[in-house]
């Protein structure tokens, strides 16, 4: 794949994050605004976008696809888990840091930057991969792993209402229903299909703007000046996904299931590492900074990893 065309589609959408930014940074939208906007892509535009994006023609050979992406990024995130706690252990922070820091390195943001750079590089039915191969393993990953570590050194009760949170939370909610409708090949039926694409096409503008008003709160200047969080996020950037790449070359894999775990785990932290973290009390401060450094990066290291991969699928 050209490399600036990658380049000019991811462009557009820090552009949209620059939009936020400013939004944010001038208090056109107010951090009320920003709880309320992110909750209006999580649990409206977001599941429209997911289910659409699984109205796709039943075929034997789509789910089993589907269902090897999943299995190699299950071993992915195994393999980032258990390299993510030696990592983390180089930099000199308190053991709540250290927690933050280990998820900032293992999930990707899958949700609001994912979706939207697969759809818009590579196209509709690469979407359908993304959503259903990698999606899932990182909701469940998100809402067990990733908040028992984060709220490891703090009093919040991870226990409670975790099976509540994993089956209604909004992603793997819409991943369940999306993934019935293809198995049983139900088609949306008019007007709600034209009403959800129509919410679906809100979901990449309105997803950017939200990583732009989060970033917005960020202390620029620290995040620039601060060797570590740049470590950590070309860790989450390129270490991770590349020696995802190497692996899955050496095992001869091609097609969807190189490009979709690689494309989408090379994706910057995910918002969700700064929204756990300021419900359950640890450093959200940190959180949001690797979220802006790394996000800055992945104008560059997207592009990269995308051209790369796509040429050696």
């Amino acid at each position: 794949m050209n490399f600036l065309l990658t380049l000019q589609n991811v462009s557009v959408l820090f552009l949209l994050i620059l939009v936020g930014y400013i939004a944010g940074r001038s208090n056109i939208i107010t951090i009320v605004g920003q709880r309320e906007l992110s909750s209006l892509v999580l649990k409206v535009t977001m599941p429209a976008t997911i289910i659409l994006a699984l109205q796709m023609e039943y075929t034997p050979e789509r789910l089993m696809i589907a269902f090897k992406i999943i299995g190699i990024v299950i071993l992915a995130y195994i393999g980032m888990i258990f390299l993510s706690i030696f990592i983390s252990r180089i930099f000199n922070v308190n053991d709540g840091q250290r927690n933050v820091i280990q998820i900032a390195l293992i999930l990707p943001n899958t949700s609001f930057m994912g979706y939207p750079i697969v759809l818009s590089i590579l196209g509709g039915e690469s979407l359908f991969f993304a959503v259903l191969g990698v999606g899932l393993v990182f909701e469940i990953t998100s809402w067990t792993y990733g908040i028992y570590t984060i709220c490891k050194t703090t009093e919040f009760d991870f226990r409670k209402n975790l099976a509540k949170n994993i089956i209604f939370s909004p992603g793997i909610l819409s991943i369940a229903i999306g993934f019935l409708l293809f198995i049983l090949s139900i088609k949306i039926p008019e007007p709600i299909h034209t009403t959800m694409k129509m919410l679906g096409q809100a979901t990449s503008p309105l997803a950017m703007i939200v990583v732009g008003i989060l970033l917005s709160r960020s202390n620029i200047m620290e995040c620039l000046t601060t060797v570590r969080l740049y470590i950590i996020a070309l860790t989450r950037l390129l270490v991770f996904p590349l020696l995802i790449l190497m692996i899955l070359k050496t095992f001869e894999f091609t097609g969807m299931e190189l490009i979709i775990p690689v494309v989408m785990l090379s994706m910057p932290t995910a918002a969700y590492v700064a929204m756990f973290s300021e419900n359950v009390g640890n450093d959200t401060n940190l959180a949001s900074q690797v979220i802006f450094i790394s996000s800055l990066l992945s104008l560059i290291t997207i592009p990269i990893m995308v051209m790369l991969t796509t040429r050696l699928a």
